[in-house]
C-alpha cells in the first residue's frame, strides 16, 4: 500500500473515561505526531474520539461527543475508538460522518488506517472480539500534550467478571505490558521532564499473572532502581491484588512511592457484594485496610462505590452506610447503579426505583463528604511537597503524595511541573489552601 501522502495533517483528540484512556488518548497523540502530524486545539482534517462504556451514560455521553464534533467538524476524518467503539462497534459505525471505528485494539495501526482512508475513502469498522485480544498492545509516549503527571499503561484485561461490570468484554482476558518497555517510556518522560507517573491498567494488580517471574511488586522495584522518576503512583488496585510483597516494596521505596492506594469498595454489605460477584467481604476488606493503616498512618485509602445495586435491601444500604463512615476514606467516588444491558446485574431481579439509587447515592456522598474532611483537617499546619499541575482563576493547583489537592495564590511565578514545599493552611471544600514556604 502506498502511503506516501504529503502533508501536514492537524489533528484532535479527546478521551473520556479513565486513568487507561488518558495513557492511550497521550499515545496514539504521540505516535501521531512522530508521523508528522500537528496536535491542534480547532479545525482539525482528523478528530479522535476516545470511548468509554463503563456505565450507560458513559455510552451516551461517547454517543453525543461524537455528533457534536462531527456537526463542530463536518469535514474532518472522525475516528472512534475505546471501550463503547469495542462493544457497540456497529451503533458507532452507523452514526452519520464516523469514517474509521476500532475498539481496544489496533491503535497502533491508527496512522495506517487513517491514510488509507485518505486515499480511498472508504469507511472501515476494524472491531473484533476482545476476548481473542491474548497480547499486550504495546503502544509507546515518550513526551506528554495533555497532562502534566503521566500515566503509563502496564497492563490491559480484566478476568473478574463482577456482574455489574462489561468491561470484561470490551477489554479482554488480562494482558502485561513487557518490563523492558515500561523501563524505556519512564525513562523518556523522565528526560521530558515528568517528575511523578501513574501505573495505570483496566486490573493494573493483576501485572505479571501471564508473564513468569513477575508480578507488580517486582515492576516496581524494577522503575525504583532503573529510572530517575521521583515519585511513581499506583492507579486503581484490587484488594485481592495488595498482596504482603507488595506493601513490602512500597514501604521500602516509600521515599519515591506515593502514599496512596485506590481500593475499589463498590458495596460495604457482604449481601451485596456477593450479588456483585466481587472476591472479598468485609471483614477481609477491613482487615487488610487496619493493616496498611499499621504501616503507613497517613496514607489515602480512596475507593468506589455503587448505589442502589439490584437488590439493595435497606438493611444492606445501612450496613453500607455504616461501614464507610468507620472505614474513613480519604476520597471517594460514589455512582448510582445504572442497568448495563449484557451483564449479568442487568438480568437479575429486584431493581431499584431511579428516584431511591439517586437519594442513596447522595446519602453516600454526604457521608464520605465528612470522611474527606476528616482526613485533610488532619494536615493543617504540616509542611509538605506538592507537584503543581495548573493554574485555575489565580491559584496553582497540585497534589502530595498523599493526594491532597493543594492550591496557593499565583504569585507571577510558572509552576506547571514543578514541586514545591507548602505550609497547609486551612480547608476549604475538599481541597487545602496553602502558602510556600
Amino acid at each position: 500500500m502506498n502511503l506516501n501522502l504529503v502533508s501536514k495533517m492537524r489533528f484532535t483528540i479527546e478521551s473520556l473515561g479513565c486513568k487507561v484512556n488518558i495513557y492511550e488518548a497521550e499515545a496514539v497523540a504521540y505516535l501521531l505526531k512522530q508521523r508528522g502530524y500537528i496536535q491542534v486545539t480547532d479545525n482539525p482534517d482528523v478528530q479522535i474520539i476516545n470511548t468509554c462504556t463503563v456505565t450507560q451514560t458513559s455510552d451516551s455521553k461517547s454517543r453525543k461527543l461524537i455528533r457534536s464534533k462531527i456537526k463542530e467538524n463536518p469535514n474532518a476524518i472522525t475516528v472512534v475508538m475505546g471501550c463503547y467503539s469495542q462493544l457497540s462497534s456497529e451503533e458507532a459505525f452507523s452514526i452519520p460522518g464516523v469514517n474509521i471505528v476500532i475498539g481496544t485494539n489496533n491503535r497502533s495501526h491508527i496512522y495506517e488506517l487513517i491514510e488509507e482512508y485518505r486515499l480511498f475513502r472508504k469507511n472501515v469498522n476494524l472491531v473484533s472480539n476482545a476476548l481473542e485480544y491474548k497480547t499486550f498492545e504495546n503502544l509507546c509516549l515518550n513526551e506528554l500534550s495533555i497532562h502534566t503527571r503521566g500515566f503509563v499503561k502496564i497492563q490491559d484485561g480484566c478476568e473478574n467478571f463482577c456482574t455489574y461490570c462489561a468491561i470484561p468484554y470490551a477489554r479482554g482476558p488480562i494482558k502485561s505490558r513487557d518490563p523492558e518497555s515500561v523501563i524505556t517510556e519512564i525513562n523518556a518522560l523522565v528526560t521530558h521532564g515528568v517528575k511523578e507517573v501513574i501505573l495505570a491498567g483496566i486490573n493494573t494488580g493483576t501485572y505479571g499473572k501471564d508473564i513468569n517471574n513477575l508480578n507488580l511488586a517486582k515492576l516496581i522495584e524494577k522503575i525504583v532502581l532503573e529510572t530517575k522518576i521521583k515519585r511513581l503512583r499506583l492507579s486503581s488496585i484490587e484488594l485481592m491484588e495488595i498482596t504482603d510483597e507488595l506493601l513490602d516494596t512500597i514501604e521500602k521505596y516509600q521515599d519515591v512511592v506515593c502514599n496512596h492506594l485506590h481500593i475499589p469498595l463498590q458495596s460495604a454489605c457482604d449481601e451485596t457484594l456477593k450479588r456483585m460477584n466481587r472476591k472479598y467481604n468485609m471483614t477481609e476488606y477491613i482487615s487488610r485496610i487496619e493493616e496498611i493503616r499499621k504501616r503507613f498512618p497517613d496514607i489515602a485509602i480512596t475507593m468506589d462505590c455503587l448505589a442502589g445495586f439490584v437488590g439493595e435491601t435497606i438493611e444492606e444500604f445501612e450496613t453500607t452506610c455504616e461501614n464507610i463512615k468507620n472505614i474513613n476514606f480519604a476520597f471517594g467516588h460514589i455512582f448510582p447503579y445504572s442497568i448495563r444491558p449484557n451483564t449479568v446485574a442487568s438480568k437479575l431481579k429486584g431493581h431499584l426505583d431511579p428516584k431511591v439509587i439517586k437519594e442513596r447515592a447522595k446519602i453516600l456522598i454526604n457521608i464520605q463528604k465528612e470522611n474527606t474532611r476528616n482526613y485533610l483537617n488532619k494536615f493543617i499546619g504540616q509542611e509538605v511537597e506538592v507537584l503543581f499541575e495548573q493554574k485555575k482563576n489565580n491559584y496553582w493547583y497540585g497534589h502530595t503524595t498523599n493526594y491532597l489537592e493543594v492550591f496557593m495564590e499565583d504569585q507571577g511565578i510558572d509552576l506547571t511541573n514543578e514541586i514545591k514545599k507548602i505550609k497547609l493552611l486551612k480547608v476549604e471544600n475538599e481541597s487545602i489552601l496553602g502558602k510556600e514556604i
